[in-house]
């Protein structure tokens, strides 16, 4: 019997039910599979089943804290699958720990333990990038669609439409719209109308969802559409008409039981917040331990070239806009600000600039001492540049979203720096591109963002036409 198109979604309990069952079943798989590869056998010991039974009971936590058990229709794949090894990572974690603080921990084999680990994160993220296309396989065939009713006009309900058109995969389908100030545009859509009209139609007609696209400006409009809708039982969704907004990671919130609306926010808040700390923490410790030696031998030669300290110390405007003293290796001659109260930045052959130091600003080198700034937790491995404090007076009134950039910590090296803009910014032109790349980098922060940035970093290298 073919499946009708209102199937799927009426059983999305028993779906979440099932990717419980597929999850359970592919950790318990998993744990079978290592044994076998590490034992020859698929049998587990008790102590190895319990540990398992364990490990299951912590993941359906995670998993359930995490939201992987909800409705992921519209969500990004790669978000899901990161919070998935997030959950099972974190889970593993904390039985690990039980079982060295239960000093039963050598009772397991390593061998078998890292195996299972690694499996059931491979399958997972498999299993559910099989479910994602299978569901849109079968919404582009139109099974599971949820039917929308679209108000409101301008920019912001035709990108709702564009997307529904373009990306059929979200299983979604406009079926009806409402215009506001005028009529719909031609549109191959079953109705069509204007404001007055919607109440009779979601009263005889049911849609899954109500898509709500009226500006806040339009507060009289905004009141006739909810009031219309107030008997409907569709799911009614508000689209703010944000376009023109240099807004960052605009979301929604629950304070108090109060839902609002996020505008421009950091994305380094909870686990995020937690996540890249530990990021800084682990590599920028390891960094520092390998680059010591280095540093030292940097430090004797600064001294032994010119008179003055091997490092240099300059207050730079840091996370939320707050002031902060980086380190770096001195490179230049002990000198006196020709202004004073102005930042005179180093140019192309600066007489100011020693051998030594020319050498360090063409590798970067001297950089390194900001690996103890990253462990103090005042700066980031990766991040937008701090700028000087004059610099910052300077700018922050001429480059849009300027001050935006201090949402996040500084970093050593960033997104701009691994795109080619770095040296010398001497025209707000020129900031304004860096402050660019800032902002998407903010916007679409990740840890795997950061990986990519680091390795970007150490297989460029250092040396930059712009680094003097």
């Amino acid at each position: 019997m073919p499946i009708q198109r209102a199937s799927l979604k009426e059983f999305s309990s028993e779906f979440a039910f099932l990717q419980r069952v597929a999850d359970s079943l592919i950790v318990i798989g998993s744990s079978i599979l290592a044994a076998w590869l590490r034992f020859g056998s698929p049998w587990l010991n008790s102590a190895q089943a319990a540990s398992v039974a364990l490990a299951l009971l912590l993941a359906y936590f995670a998993f359930s804290e995490l939201g992987l058990y909800r409705s992921w229709r519209a969500g990004s794949l790669a978000r899901e699958i990161g919070l998935l090894w997030l959950g099972w990572a974190g889970s593993f974690l904390v039985l690990s720990g039980l079982l060295f603080a239960l000093k039963i921990g050598a009772e397991y084999s390593r061998l078998w333990v890292g195996n299972w680990f690694l499996l059931a994160g491979v399958f997972l993220a498999v299993g559910r990038v099989g479910l994602r296309l299978g569901l849109r396989w079968l919404r582009k065939r139109g099974y599971n669609v949820r039917t929308v009713c679209l108000v409101g006009d301008g920019e912001a309900a035709e990108r709702l439409l564009d997307i529904t058109g373009s990306r059929e995969g979200l299983g979604f389908r406009v079926v009806a719209w409402f215009g506001v100030h005028d009529l719909p545009p031609e549109q191959e859509l079953r109705t069509s109308g204007l404001l007055p009209g919607l109440e009779a139609y979601v009263a005889s007609t049911p849609v899954d969802e109500v898509w709500v696209a009226v500006p806040l400006r339009d507060e009289e409009y905004l009141r006739a559409t909810f009031k219309a809708l107030r008997h409907s039982a569709a799911n009614v969704r508000y689209f703010p008409d944000l376009y023109g907004y240099e807004l960052l990671n605009h979301a929604v919130t629950e304070i108090g039981g109060v839902t609002m609306v996020d505008l421009s926010v950091s994305p380094m808040e909870g686990v995020n917040r937690l996540l890249k700390r530990l990021e800084d923490l682990l590599f920028g410790g390891l960094f520092l331990t390998l680059a010591a030696p280095l540093m030292l031998i940097i430090a004797i030669c600064v001294r032994l070239e010119s008179r003055g300290p091997a490092l240099f110390r300059q207050r730079r405007i840091g996370w939320s806009g707050r002031e902060f003293v980086i380190y770096k290796f001195r490179t230049m001659r002990l000198h006196d600000e020709p202004i004073p109260g102005r930042l005179d930045q180093a140019r192309r052959d600066d007489p100011r600039i020693t051998r030594f130091g020319r050498l360090l600003r063409r590798t970067s080198l001297d950089e390194l001492p900001q690996l103890i700034n990253v462990l103090q937790g005042r700066m980031s491995l990766v991040g937008p540049r701090p700028h000087a404090v004059e610099h910052h007076h300077l700018y922050i009134d001429q480059v849009p979203s300027y001050a935006a950039r201090h949402k996040v910590k500084p970093g050593i090296t960033g997104y701009a720096q691994v795109c080619g803009y770095r040296g010398e910014t001497d025209t707000p032109e020129k900031m304004q591109r860096r402050v660019e790349y800032d902002m998407l980098y903010i916007q679409k922060w990740s840890l795997a963002l950061d990986m990519k940035i680091l390795l970007l970093t150490l297989v460029k290298g250092f040396a930059h036409k712009n680094a003097y």
